[in-house]
């Protein structure tokens, strides 16, 4: 009965280590709690659609009003006249995507034949056409009262993009990627002040930026070279970067940044190496409300509001739109708060250091 007292043992040590009991069912509960608070559906925000009306009939206009009906979509405002108003805005990000209703839907409606409807996109985010198509063909179902009435053709408007899918999905895995720097940098830290390394350094006349600093650099190589081996691999999947590379690998290399931060944060605060794990409760949901694998369009509010409020969520969306073709000034708020953010964090390491040193 040897294994059974070695796994008494092992047992009373998880019990006994209130960080890591907390890790081990506190993961299940973070996915449950994020993942149905943002993709339960019946609390979902709608999502916004643009309209170009060429069509400018009381048909199309009854069609519009019965699609601004549904809760699913809310759409923006003003209608535009024409498809060459709403591709401008599309390609200047102004808008995410667009329904086109071309001159000739009230005839072909009239006549019970197919009427031809494009829904176009940047191809930043090729899911949202999938997740609207069936909304628009259900309505337009039971607007004109026969089935189908309507074809709804999803086009991309990056023909230079030789795979929308990855090219949506390789961005959010980098970011994602990047993050694991948070459980990593914790780690080593909490490992030297287990250690004693740590105490031992305090009685240097060394100051907070100086642990800050000396912990923070060997990352920059790391975080370099990650970034550089996602855009590597991701591109000879099928991404195609059709933005300037230097601005994507900015976004990237400044959510690495912060994700050091953060773990130059958790790594004060836990007390041993072994419970840098606890860091994933935190990482993977940041990673799910933030778009890296779905789209957050219909997210609910709430959901969306925390998740715009952390810097993952703005990695994603500013390295995406650069990548598919958007220029800087598009994505300068993503920006900002990337670089806010950063400097935040460690700003705030700095402070726990100090008072480290002091106690």
């Amino acid at each position: 009965m040897k294994f059974w007292e070695i796994g008494k043992r092992n047992l009373k040590e998880i019990y006994r280590n209130p960080v890591l009991l907390g890790f081990l069912l506190g993961m299940p509960l973070a996915f449950m709690l994020v993942f149905c608070s943002a993709f339960g559906g019946e609390q979902a925000s709608p999502i916004a659609m643009s309209v170009a009306d060429e069509d400018h009939s009381q048909t199309s206009s009854a069609f519009r009003q019965i699609l601004g009906s549904i809760e699913a979509i809310e759409l923006n405002e003003p209608i535009y006249s024409e498809k060459s108003q709403a591709q401008e805005d599309l390609e200047d990000g102004r808008i995410s995507f667009y329904l086109f209703i071309p001159s000739g839907f009230e005839e072909a409606t009239q006549a019970q034949q197919t009427a031809n409807l494009e829904l176009a996109y940047k191809a930043a985010d090729p899911l949202i056409g999938l997740q609207v198509k069936p909304i628009i063909e259900a309505v337009g179902s039971e607007f004109l009262g026969v089935a189908p009435p309507l074809n709804v053709e999803l086009k991309g408007t990056e023909s230079k993009i030789k795979n929308e899918t990855v090219n949506f999905f390789a961005p959010g895995i980098a970011v994602f990627g990047l993050m694991i720097l948070v459980s990593t940098a914790a780690e080593i830290i909490a490992s030297d002040r287990e250690k004693g390394f740590l105490a031992r350094m305090f009685t240097t006349p060394a100051r907070p930026w100086d642990f800050i600093l000396g912990y923070s650099l060997p990352f920059i190589p790391v975080l370099i070279v990650s970034t550089l081996i996602y855009l590597g691999v991701g591109m000879a999947l099928g991404l195609t970067v059709v933005g300037n590379l230097g601005h994507a690998f900015l976004i990237f290399f400044l959510i690495g940044l912060c994700s050091i931060g953060i773990g130059m944060i958790v790594g004060s605060l836990i007390k041993s190496g072994s419970q840098a794990g606890v860091s994933w409760i935190f990482i993977v949901p940041m990673a799910m409300i933030s778009g890296a694998w779905f789209s957050v369009e219909g997210m609910p509010s709430a959901v969306k509001s925390v998740a715009g409020a952390l810097p993952f969520i703005h990695a994603i969306d500013g390295s995406r739109a650069i990548i598919n073709g958007f220029s800087l000034s598009a994505i300068m708020s993503d920006l900002y708060w990337l670089v806010g953010w950063a400097v935040v964090l460690f700003a705030a390491g700095i402070v726990l250091f100090s008072r480290k040193m002091v106690s």
